[in-house]
């Protein structure tokens, strides 16, 4: 008996840390193509990988959303070993606000992930991320869907994006490439210098 009342309670403690730690618990249903007009229920609990820092004051009245690297220059191709942060501005009035962001499989719209949803955030410039890319089919072209919602209105603003995630690397510009030109020349009059000094022969 004692056996199965430790089984019993431990089953029960797995299932509890589950439903806390799975960070798909109460995800809202898969939204249609982008293209098809559909706004996320507004329910919780919020869930996904939702990191966000605030990044100033909105400026805007309407939502406005991009991609860009670490660095926060706004980009649309990035190699798969890069991270994606999403930027956000929220219109200025609205105070209190809910964030969704789904990313639609590069080769069937209609499927895809969450990748946060329900995110309560106020009035403000936000950057959310690091994201990756798709772990079976890293490369590609991505869309992704970004809703806010205003709920004491009810209303909602959406703003579709697209990237590419590419296992090219980047050509490197013409200013990196003299750089690097001139740090192997004297690079190599220092060693000849160097070898002369020493008594290399």
């Amino acid at each position: 008996m004692k056996t199965l009342n430790l089984m019993v309670s431990t089953l029960t403690w797995l299932l509890i840390l589950n439903v806390i730690l799975n960070p798909t618990f109460g995800e809202p249903p898969a939204p249609p193509p982008p293209d098809i007009e559909w706004n996320p229920p507004n329910v919780g609990p919020f869930g996904g990988h939702g990191h966000y820092e605030m990044a100033g004051w909105p400026d805007t009245d309407k939502l406005v959303a991009w991609t860009a690297d670490r660095d926060g220059r706004n980009k649309t191709v990035f190699h798969v070993s890069e991270e994606v942060y999403l930027y956000v501005y929220t219109p200025r009035t609205w105070l209190d606000n809910r964030i969704w962001l789904y990313e639609y499989h590069q080769s069937r719209n209609s499927s895809g992930r969450w990748l946060f949803w329900w995110i309560e955030i106020g009035p403000g410039r936000f950057m959310f991320g690091p994201f990756y890319p798709d772990e079976y089919q890293p490369t590609g072209n991505y869309t992704w869907k970004v809703w806010l919602l205003e709920p004491n209105s009810g209303i909602y603003q959406s703003q579709i994006l697209k990237f590419t995630y590419s296992d090219v690397i980047p050509e490197f510009s013409r200013p990196t490439l003299e750089l690097t030109y001139a740090v192997l020349l004297v690079s190599f009059i220092f060693l000849i210098f160097s070898a002369g000094k020493y008594g290399w022969k």
